[in-house]
């Protein structure tokens, strides 16, 4: 338990040169360092739920699309329901105050991101008419953003999951 100290009386008599006056800009980088695994964790529940509800809300468009990819589209029924309901699942147990419910949850959303990078990635690579049907702002990026904004997100993934073992190891 962190004990907190009126300083504002004792500041008042110490010289100009203190070495305590720049504690506080020095402290808000360790407060965001030690938030920022929830910041991640909640980052990903904000993304999950936003395009698994865009992908509910244009629901017909994305079987469509889905059943034009290369060898999945004969699943594209099960790919259009069952991805954005895995993604609005995940979304709710990120979000869950329970350490060992948020931290599957978590190596969930990492893996999955793992598993868009790849597909996008390969579709980059090797298809002509490129699909992605990822929902809202997100369907709007051109492929290379696209590609390094799940690489950015799975590597803040990965980032909380190892400062989430790390902090909850400490208790």
């Amino acid at each position: 338990m962190e004990k907190h100290f009126n300083t504002y009386e004792y500041q008042q008599d110490r010289p100009a040169s203190s070495p305590k006056r720049g504690s506080s800009i020095r402290s808000v980088p360790r407060w965001i360092y030690r938030h920022l695994p929830d910041v991640i964790i909640y980052g990903y529940a904000f993304i999950y739920m936003y395009t698994g509800w865009a992908k509910f809300m244009n629901m017909a468009a994305f079987i469509k699309g889905n059943s034009k990819i290369p060898y999945l589209g004969q699943y594209a029924k099960l790919i259009g329901y069952g991805i954005p309901s895995l993604e609005i699942m995940l979304a709710i147990l990120l979000v869950i105050p329970v350490y060992w419910i948020k931290r599957a949850a978590l190596w969930a959303s990492t893996v999955l991101m793992i598993l868009f990078t790849v597909y996008l990635s390969l579709m980059v690579k090797f298809v002509e008419n490129k699909l992605c049907h990822c929902g809202g702002v997100i369907e709007s990026m051109g492929w290379k953003t696209h590609i390094a904004f799940n690489i950015i997100w799975l590597i803040a993934g990965i980032f909380a999951l190892v400062r989430t073992k790390v902090i909850h190891s400490k208790i």
